[in-house]
């Protein structure tokens, strides 16, 4: 049986979560605790002793507890909608004690550090770190080619705009790929080239067809749990690319953003089977810890004044290293080992999804679709028949409570475009997963039914 402080500290606690009080509303008083549960003042302070250590409330001399402001606004699915849409996942409790902790400690790191030093490159002791837990996936280096930032977009736009030694001006991205940086590419006027990629990743001849007759300055690639495809490369393609990048003098950018997550044995990263001058190292930490946005860059050594040169530059306009707060927190996760134990249970609950997601799989040629992907990470792609219209089914999908993305936007132009949708787990559990699905398969079956009508 619990204390009678713990009981009372947990029906405050449940109370704040319904929203019983508002921000900075003041809590009831110990007097009025002591008379509402006819405990002892010792009882009553104990309990909101507890609310403090959970940075639930905060006091003020004289005055009494208040509700920190804010603190429960966290972003709640309705149950009425499901969400395929979003690739990022919810803040939820499971792991809100162990951010606590991290977080406390950050701070304490913070009292002690300087907000100078880190803007370029970011705070020393976590870039000391990196090298060993970079060593994990097989991608060694050294603090000195290790910048912490933002996240990856950052470090892509950074390498955008940097003139490269190869003296191309060429970016060549998969099709379809991650539509932000299309967008950004496209929005920027940049010289695009793109390289279909499919179930069974990308045509090796083409792309070396492709290196040798254009100027590519770089081939921007996600071998690992491809947004939006959901598929992994074989260990033979990224033995082949990275080959291939040294033969013809092409730099090679690897987003491995979900690579602590991985399922299965595809091999190591693309980096650690090149020659290191043409590889650029990406990851990002926001889909395994939602609550910071941080990334970090391996550079090679030859372009490290060509990139802090950008990065400098970049200031003027936007920030490029996250918060001492953020770098500190996530310091504190690799060293504490809670990054592991994140990383595990993630894994465990993604396998879940994908495994239940993969069963329907069979039921969607039926319909003249077909899936993509379902091997590692949030994403698959669901391929549509010819004779439906994208955007209307994406409609009549939202229409009934169902959320998923036009494939439309993942892809440069027509030249590229396959007719689909991307469906997205990262929001949803294994009920929802069921149930959506299903409601995809009867709008299928509906367009099926009058495509002669319609179409």
């Amino acid at each position: 049986m619990k204390p009678a402080y713990e009981k009372i500290a947990d029906d405050i606690e449940r109370e704040i979560r319904e929203g019983k009080f508002r921000s900075r509303e003041r809590l009831p008083s110990i007097r009025e605790v002591c008379a509402t549960y006819q405990v002892s003042k010792n009882t009553a302070v104990n309990a909101y002793h507890i609310l403090k250590s959970k940075h639930l409330v905060y006091s003020i001399p004289q005055s009494g507890c208040y509700i920190l402001e804010q603190r429960f606004k966290v972003e709640q699915p309705s149950a009425a909608v499901i969400d395929f849409s979003r690739g990022n996942p919810l803040l939820g409790n499971v792991f809100t004690p162990d951010l606590k902790h991290c977080l406390d400690r950050a701070i304490d790191i913070c009292n002690t550090n300087s907000s100078d030093w880190h803007e370029l490159y970011g705070v020393p002791s976590l870039r000391k770190l990196l090298p060993k837990y970079l060593a994990d996936f097989q991608v060694f280096t050294t603090p000195e080619n290790i910048f912490v930032n933002l996240g990856v977009q950052q470090a892509l736009n950074i390498l955008h705009n940097m003139s490269f030694p190869n003296k191309k001006d060429v970016i060549l991205i998969e099709q379809p790929t991650y539509r932000y940086y299309s967008n950004y590419l496209k929005s920027n006027g940049a010289k695009i080239l793109g390289i279909p990629r499919e179930q069974a990743g990308i045509d090796i001849n083409l792309l070396e067809d492709i290196f040798k007759k254009e100027k590519i300055k770089f081939f921007y690639t996600v071998p690992n749990s491809h947004n939006p495809l959901g598929t992994c490369y074989s260990k033979e393609q990224r033995k082949a690319i990275a080959q291939l990048a040294e033969k013809y003098d092409v730099y090679i950018v690897e987003d491995d953003y979900f690579g602590d997550v991985l399922l299965g044995d595809y091999g190591d990263p693309i980096y650690s089977y090149g020659d290191f001058k043409h590889h650029i190292y990406l990851k990002s930490f926001i889909k395994i810890i939602p609550w910071i946005r941080i990334g970090i860059s391996v550079i090679p050594t030859h372009l490290l004044p060509l990139f802090t040169e950008q990065v400098r530059c970049s200031y003027y306009n936007s920030y490029f290293s996250p918060s001492l707060v953020s770098q500190s927190t996530l310091e504190i996760y690799i060293r504490s080992n809670l990054l592991h134990k994140h990383v595990a249970s993630i894994k465990k609950e993604l396998a879940l999804r994908l495994e239940c997601l993969k069963t329907h799989f069979a039921d969607a040629a039926k319909y003249g679709a077909a899936w993509v992907g379902g091997e590692s990470g949030f994403y698959c792609y669901l391929m549509l028949p010819n004779y439906i219209n994208e955007i209307q089914f994406v409609e009549n999908l939202k229409r009934r409570g169902i959320l998923v993305t036009p494939g439309a936007e993942c892809f440069l132009n027509e030249r590229y475009y396959k007719k689909g949708i991307r469906v997205s787990v990262a929001r949803t559990n294994v009920s929802e997963i069921n149930r959506g699905v299903l409601e995809i398969y009867k709008e299928l079956s509906r367009h099926s039914e009058c495509k002669y009508s319609l179409y």
